[in-house]
């Protein structure tokens, strides 16, 4: 095999010959999807230990198909192409138990360039031409790959220009917030999951799956072990490099009171809370009996998600909905309520949840419907975080530079802006009003 020897890429963005690659969540669940469809082979291109299989395995299951994945990089040639055989004077291949002969599914086909020239052609082969010698792939499935990318510092095989051309190519990096989405819903430790809500370049010095694998290690330690930060420093430096083990060893070392589960299902609520649920009579009865560390604990959960980048994906997948997020606050201490209000009304992320677009603000606001949702919204506390959120979605759309050039320009969308400032109030309203006087675009007030 032919080892590259080129330096990664400083900036993890970068994909294939410079092409800014895409992060790994809904933008590329979207467009396998319509691979699939169109039953399009797919070359996925990225680190190692991102999560490629993981999504597309996401992805099938969303669509209701199987999901194979085979590591070419561990197998022969008979294994892929089967093994032949004489049957009436000619050359029969045995069909290999992995390849489908009906149904629909994604054959996800991993370490395409880490595998040698005799597995790629015929794997090549079933990518382009859909076939294996007599072989012939059901229309119902498609095949996907994932390689390493050849400018990085692996042993990989290179695939020429004219295969390539063959594929519809998406570069791929980590991205935190899908992963965050992922790792909260999946007993990830509370120690690596506060990290990375912390840092935004995690990613760039380690794969999410180290970070998973040291999660592994620490959910397994026991109190007296995660005390013990010479053992604890040790253990994670086997998989992450030491800049992130020193930042670790305080979080992880605080104990596991909130690593293990809860009796609520927290994901479950952000998606459907329901009043009459088994999850709501937990609540109720936590209340009753001043279990107020269970509150605390579930709160603190909650909160970290809606402040996190994870909110947004969380939201766009359907999986974090406004309405049963205010059920749940309506059940809950007004402290906690505040507490969760709070952490959701200054996530940008977020603001995909409110029916009110930024550009409704901008634009003829003081005659407009959205101002009459704000008044709605004024008029009960348990909707407050709506406004909280607006403006931050407005606050982040001016200023986008283009924006700001055209607001500078006109007096009609700094006037709708006054309208908007004065009816939100300096509670709510004076990030807005920061961010204004940043691009030198003085609302009009009414």
């Amino acid at each position: 095999m032919t080892r590259r020897a080129d330096p990664r890429p400083t900036d993890p963005r970068a994909g294939n010959d410079g092409a800014r690659s895409l992060p790994l969540g809904p933008r590329v669940e979207a467009i396998l999807e319509v691979a699939y469809r169109a039953r399009r082979a797919v070359l996925l291109e990225g680190p190692t230990g991102i999560g490629k299989s993981e999504l597309v395995g996401a992805v099938a299951k969303r669509l209701g198909v199987k999901h194979v994945v085979l590591d070419l990089s561990l197998l022969e040639p008979p294994d892929l192409v089967g093994l032949p055989s004489i049957e009436s004077g000619r050359t029969r291949y045995a069909l290999p138990r992995f390849l489908p002969e009906d149904g629909a599914g994604i054959l996800m086909l991993e370490e395409l360039n880490r595998a040698e020239r005799y597995i790629q052609q015929p794997a090549l082969q079933l990518l382009t031409a859909r076939r294996l010698h007599e072989y012939v792939l059901p229309p119902g499935w498609v095949v996907f790959a994932a390689i390493n990318p050849e400018t990085g510092d692996y042993q990989v095989t290179p695939l020429d220009a004219a295969l390539r051309a063959r594929f519809l190519e998406v570069p791929v990096r980590a991205d935190r917030a899908s992963w965050l989405a992922w790792a909260s819903a999946n007993d990830v430790h509370h120690a690596v999951v506060t990290l990375a809500r912390s840092h935004e370049r995690i990613f760039v010095d380690a794969p999410p799956r180290s970070f998973t694998y040291a999660s592994d290690v620490l959910k397994s330690m026991k109190p007296s072990e995660l005390a013990d930060a010479t053992l604890l420093r040790d253990v994670l430096a086997g998989y992450l490099p030491m800049v992130w083990v020193e930042s670790l060893l305080p979080l992880a070392s605080k104990g596991t009171a909130s690593a293990g589960p809860i009796e609520i299902d927290v994901h479950g609520v952000l998606k459907s809370y329901d009043p009459q649920s088994a999850d709501a009579a937990t609540l109720r009865h936590w209340k009753q009996a001043g279990r107020t560390d269970s509150i605390d604990e579930l709160v603190a959960r909650i909160a970290g998600i809606l402040s996190g980048p994870e909110a947004g994906v969380l939201a766009g997948n359907k999986q974090l909905s406004l309405g049963a997020l205010e059920s749940l606050m309506q059940d809950l201490p007004g402290d906690h309520r505040e507490r969760l209000q709070d952490a959701l009304g200054g996530n940008a992320t977020a603001c995909v949840l409110l029916d009110v677009r930024p550009e409704e603000v901008v634009t003829n606001y003081g005659a407009s419907n959205a101002m009459k949702r704000v008044d709605s919204w004024k008029a009960a506390p348990s909707k407050h975080h709506r406004i909280a959120l607006l403006v931050t979605a407005v606050r982040a759309h001016v200023l986008q530079p283009h924006v700001a050039a055209e607001l500078r320009k006109s007096n009609a969308q700094r006037l709708s802006l006054g309208h908007f400032l004065l009816q939100v109030g300096e509670r709510w309203g004076f990030p807005l009003a920061e961010a204004l006087q940043k691009i030198g675009a003085t609302p009009i007030r009414p």
